[in-house]
Parts: C-alpha cells; structure tokens; sequence
C-alpha cells in the first residue's frame, strides 16, 4: 500500500485546526518546546507545519526578533495559518512548499522543527538532507514522530475494519506505525547530523464531547471523505463502537487517552 501523505482537502484543514491541533498538537508542541533551547535571536523553521501550531508556540513562548517561518505542502493548510495569524502577519511567514526543494538560502535557519512531519515523506533521505541545507553549522534540528497508537486509534482502526475496510484502517493508523522509527538516528547522521539525542514525551489527548468530536476526529484525517461517503448510519456505528471500547478512558463526556512521541534531537554538521 503507498504510504498515506496526509494530504486534507476542502475545509478538513479547519476542522483539523480545531479538532487535533487542540487535542493533541497544541498540547505535544507545549511538552516538546521547552526541551529546547531556544532564544529571542533564533531563526526558526517549522517544517510540515499543518496550520502553523509549532511556530505559534514558538512565538507565544520566546517571540524572536525575526519571523517564524512555517512551509506545508498543503496549500489548505497554509492558508489556514494564514488566515489564524492575520493580525500578527509580521511575525510569520508561511510558504507553500515541497520538504525536499525548500525555497530558502543555504544555512539561514538556526532551528528547525518538523513535528508528526517524517512519517509522511514519500523520501526521508531528501527530505532530511534538505533540512540539513537549510540549517546552518551547528544549528538544531527537532524532529517528533508518534511511537505508536493510542488506545483511542487503536479503537477507532477497528471500528473502521469492521464498518468501513481493512485499507481504511491501516490507513488510520498511518501516523502512529511508522516503520523506519528505530532507524531514524542512523537516517540523521547520513543526513549531514550528529549528537542526536532520543526521549520519550507521553501526553493525554482529550476529546472533548467525545460523541461529537469523534466523526470531526475521522472527517479531520485523510480518510473522512471515504466513511462519509458511506452515510451518517455508518458513522453512527464506528463511533458507538469506539465509545463502548473505550468505556474506561471516559470523564464525563470526554475521552482521555495517552499518546506517546519519540523525541529526537540533532546538531547540523
């Protein structure tokens, strides 16, 4: 099976800003930032950045002198960041781009940050050489990937089997099984890195209203418009299967699962 890019068309760029960037990237930034070391006179990259929640909390937390600087492939994505950081445009600017031809000088960037980005990359070689160009001597790369499902996707993958396909839900799980997790210091040092540093981060992903979160949780991911299609019924039934098999993780109407990402940190050779 081609490996899922994550690529969200129409409004699912919104829905996944208010959906996932509020249960679980918002929250995965604010744990991994200040394991950084990061001053007012940085240059930061936010590469794959979705709708620029990275870069956000970069500029909430340490608001450096020049702009952050986010680059998607996504155009719908980048137009959302856009359109959240209109009234403060001077503080970022945002490029619709490819990772592996990035329209940026050699070594202008002192941190980069590619958060949940890696698994996603059709050439990570590329990819992370690219980032490397990008960097200049000595400067920090950050690079976060899930270290495997949680209970709730877990859940939610076999609700799709059973109502929807197999391929849908391998397909669901596509950020949390990225194969070549293990190999990723080994794909950093042949990228031109070194001192690279690995730690786990664990933090709970709350969905909140959890009978109505979950179908903008599923229509936020490359396969909603597939269980759409099948009718309001079909999602009723994935989403009261979810909801009996994570009975335990209930708090009133929320769901509480906990998410764990690999952290690795690099220094540009």
């Amino acid at each position: 099976m081609p490996r899922e890019t994550f690529q969200l068309t129409g409004g699912a760029a919104a829905i996944y800003e208010q959906q996932k960037v509020k249960a679980i990237f918002r929250p995965l930034a604010e744990a991994t930032l200040p394991l950084v070391n990061i001053s007012k006179a940085d240059s930061v990259l936010d590469v794959a950045c979705g709708t620029g929640i990275v870069a956000r909390t970069v500029q909430d937390r340490i608001a450096p002198l020049l702009p952050v600087t986010g680059t998607d492939l996504n155009a719908d994505m980048i137009a959302t960041a856009r359109e959240l950081t209109k009234d403060r445009s001077d503080a970022f600017q945002w490029h619709v781009a490819d990772v592996t031809g990035m329209p940026f000088p050699d070594g202008i960037f002192t941190l980069a940050v590619c958060q949940q980005g890696l698994q996603f990359f059709p050439d990570e070689g590329a990819a992370l050489q690219e980032i490397r160009r990008v960097l200049r001597f000595a400067g920090q790369f950050v690079l976060s990937v899930w270290a495997g499902p949680s209970r709730f996707f877990e859940a939610l993958a076999a609700a799709l089997a059973r109502h929807v396909s197999e391929e849908t839900a391998e397909r669901s799980l596509a950020p949390f099984t990225y194969a070549r997790l293990n190999s990723i210091p080994r794909m950093l040092q042949s990228a031109g890195f070194d001192d690279v540093t690995t730690r786990d981060v664990t933090i709970d992903r709350v969905i909140e209203q959890a009978e109505e979160a979950i179908p903008r949780e599923i229509m936020a991911s490359p396969v909603g418009p597939t269980v759409a299609a099948l009718g309001p019924d079909v999602m009723a039934r994935i989403v009261a299967d979810v909801l009996e098999a994570c009975v335990d993780l209930r708090q009133g109407g929320d769901l509480i699962s906990a998410q764990t990402a690999r952290i690795f940190s690099a220094t540009a050779l």
